[in-house]
């Protein structure tokens, strides 16, 4: 014990602090940074940008031509100079990919295909380019023409209209998960409103990769058992999920291994290390150094490109060129420049990436094992090898779990207790499974092997879902219904960047700012629980076809609404529970002081109306204050008719009704000076009673 105690306190002589003058990629990707964060939430003049970066280069230029006396002692002015650049740069970069204010002004618009349809629901969902960008294709007919392929043109009689929904709150944000993709549009097309004219013939890499995604698709399809099994063989090599499972997919969430099943660098490292393996013999040809690292490179981005080319697969085949080509060069890289050069390229690429989750998780997890895996691994230290390993692999888990700890609790609200376990027994059988998938695809040819191979994949994969799915029902295996702000997660990164230098640089001065950052951190979670208690409030809840209410009241919670999303546990979690969550409204009870009195719901100042269909109203106009009216169920009744008799100025119009209804109430409602809210359209309705 004396001796591992030593080695947990010597954290300092393995830990070697980075210069900052050795992290330049550092310092302008943060720049960088910054300024994609002023352009996405300030609107900065192109003038004002173009102004002062010329001025930036001006001081940089001028400080190392003409003050060659003063250079040392103001460096600084420099380094703010050329940080500045960038972060004109950023800003800039963020304005070019966010040009949603212009309108679609005539009819038709011109579409091309650009995704394969895929079933969303009762609708057929794809992407598009139009002239004003990329735009979501909703088709909402029975029959769809099998003709509508990447690359088919298409003229719409029906104008895209500008995503605006935003889900539910503490939920999914589908528009900012839509313009993290560069996609600001969106339509909903009924057969009537669209005609194919042609198709544009696709290039030849698409083609490849579109034939190639089939092939393996159909081959796994095909020998794995098991429809269960064969979807996790999907996710796991080439990312392709639309086949999983809801319920296996959330013990795979729930136990902290989901990243098994969603394309990140783990798969392309493995698939590195295999092509390492293997072309091993280039080694012995003279003459030929470059040979291998090409083919590496080669294979490393048509894998990426296959597999959808996500967030976080990009980062990683970034990383590993810029690892291979610097090894070519004998040129070593630190892991934090590394990190920051493929952050940088990405970002100057696609700039909105930054508010992708996938993008940030990678990163964090990266940097976590790159500060904290070898510190860790040297808190114990065993003679047994296997243990060692086995204490390796634990470390590595441990460190990719502290730097993205705060986001999963953001974005998830849960912590699964048991990553640890999982992980230890996931990975290395995902590694197995991946390179048993890739030798079935080689050995496909051949019936008989493949039969064989096929059997042995799908019996690892039954073993791991069922490992995953056990561990998932242990009651105390996960904590759920977590709720934190985004000043939390600042606070907590703060809490262990300082609790870090406390351990790894011992510096005392850390530990009172971890604790200040811990402090911080309760009293903002008091506050938050404090506010709950004093609010009451009515959520219409978006979801798609169905009439959901919620009535909050301090931290409790009551139901009203269609039952059966009440009775189901996978609806309840994925739109309920995050804006119960969010509103720390997590107990449900059935006495609350908003009394319910079909088809009214009062409070102790606010009273709505509920119209459904078959409501009978008076001969006469309402003599009592409405402040709120919710249209559910389609009724077949004008927005003109309920206004009269009961005179109010909001109306909601929930998604259990059809499209086409809610935009004839959206132009009633216009002509009579009517405040409206379409949750289809906007999101889930919030209302103070």
């Amino acid at each position: 014990m004396l001796r591992l105690f030593y080695l947990g306190w010597g954290m300092q002589k393995v830990f070697r602090p980075i210069p900052w003058y050795r992290l330049p990629f550092v310092r302008i990707t943060l720049a960088l940074i910054a300024g994609i964060i002023s352009g996405r939430y300030w609107v900065v003049p192109v003038w004002f940008l173009t102004v002062a970066a010329m001025i930036a280069v001006a001081i940089f230029i001028g400080f190392h031509f003409f003050l060659l006396r003063h250079q040392f002692r103001a460096q600084w002015v420099a380094g703010t100079a050329i940080h500045l650049v960038f972060c004109c740069l950023g800003c800039r970069l963020v304005q070019l990919h966010t040009k949603t204010s212009k309108p679609f002004l005539h009819l038709p618009v011109p579409v091309i295909v650009l995704e394969p349809l895929s079933r969303a629901g009762k609708t057929f969902k794809t992407t598009g380019v139009t002239p004003m960008g990329k735009a979501f294709l909703y088709f909402t007919g029975k029959q769809i023409d099998s003709a509508i392929q990447p690359g088919t043109e298409l003229l719409l009689f029906k104008k895209p209209a500008t995503i605006t929904a935003t889900g539910n709150p503490g939920g999914f944000n589908f528009r900012e998960f839509a313009a993290a993709q560069e996609i600001f549009y969106q339509v909903f097309l009924q057969p009537a409103e669209f005609r194919i004219t042609g198709r544009r013939t696709t290039g030849m890499a698409e083609q490849w990769c579109s034939a190639l995604r089939k092939k393996i698709l159909n081959t796994l399809n095909r020998y794995i058992p098991g429809s269960k099994e064969a979807a996790v063989a999907e996710a796991l090599l080439i990312g392709y999920r639309k086949n999983l499972n809801q319920e296996l997919l959330q013990a795979y969430s729930s136990t902290g291994v989901v990243h098994i099943i969603a394309i990140s660098g783990l798969h392309l490292g493995m698939i590195y290390g295999l092509l390492l393996f293997l072309l091993k013999p280039l080694k012995t040809i003279n003459g030929h150094q470059w040979l291998k690292p090409l083919i590496v490179l080669l294979i490393i981005w048509c894998f990426s490109i296959l597999t959808g080319a996500s967030a976080s697969i990009l980062r990683a085949a970034v990383m590993f060129s810029f690892m291979i080509v610097g090894a070519q060069l004998h040129r070593s890289m630190l892991l934090l420049n590394s990190l920051a050069s493929a952050a940088f390229c990405l970002l100057c690429y696609k700039p909105l990436l930054l508010w992708d989750i996938g993008f940030q998780l990678s990163y964090a997890a990266v940097l976590g094992i790159g500060l904290f895996a070898k510190p860790i691994t040297h808190l114990l230290f065993t003679p047994n090898r296997l243990l060692q390993h086995c204490w390796q692999m634990a470390a590595v888990t441990i460190a990719a779990q502290l730097l993205t700890l705060p986001l999963l609790l953001y974005y998830f609200h849960q912590f699964p207790y048991l990553f640890i376990l999982t992980n230890f027994i996931a990975i290395p059988l995902s590694g197995i499974i991946l390179y048993l998938e890739i030798f079935l695809l080689v050995i496909s040819p051949f019936n008989a092997a493949a039969v064989y191979a096929g059997q042995c994949t799908g019996f690892l994969l039954r073993t791991m879902n069922r490992i995953i799915s056990n561990a998932a029902l242990i009651p105390f295996g996960v904590s759920e219904k977590i709720q934190i702000n985004l000043v939390q997660v600042v606070l907590l990164y703060l809490l262990i960047a300082m609790l870090a230098c406390w351990l790894m640089l011992k510096q005392p001065r850390a530990l009172l700012a971890a604790m200040a950052s811990l402090a911080a951190f309760a009293g903002v979670a008091f506050y938050g629980k404090i506010t709950a208690m004093q609010q009451r409030k009515l959520i219409v809840y978006a979801i798609p076809k169905t009439t959901a209410l919620d009535i909050l009241e301090g931290n409790t919670h009551r139901y009203l609404g269609n039952p059966a999303v009440y009775k189901s546990p996978l609806l309840v979690r994925n739109y309920l529970n995050p804006t119960r969550t969010l509103y720390r409204a997590t107990r449900a009870t059935t006495q609350t002081r908003v009394l319910v009195r079909a088809p009214f719901l009062f409070s102790s100042n606010k009273t709505v109306l509920i119209v459904r269909p078959g409501l009978a109203f008076p001969s006469r106009p309402l003599q009592q204050k409405i402040d709120l009216v919710i249209i559910c169920g389609n009724p077949n009744i004008a927005l003109s008719e309920i206004h009269r008799y009961t005179n109010s100025k909001y109306y909601v119009f929930d998604s259990s009704n059809d499209l086409w209804k809610i935009e004839k109430w959206k132009k009633e409602a216009e002509n009579l000076h009517l405040r409206r809210h379409s949750v289809p359209d906007s999101g889930a309705f919030e209302f103070d009673l």
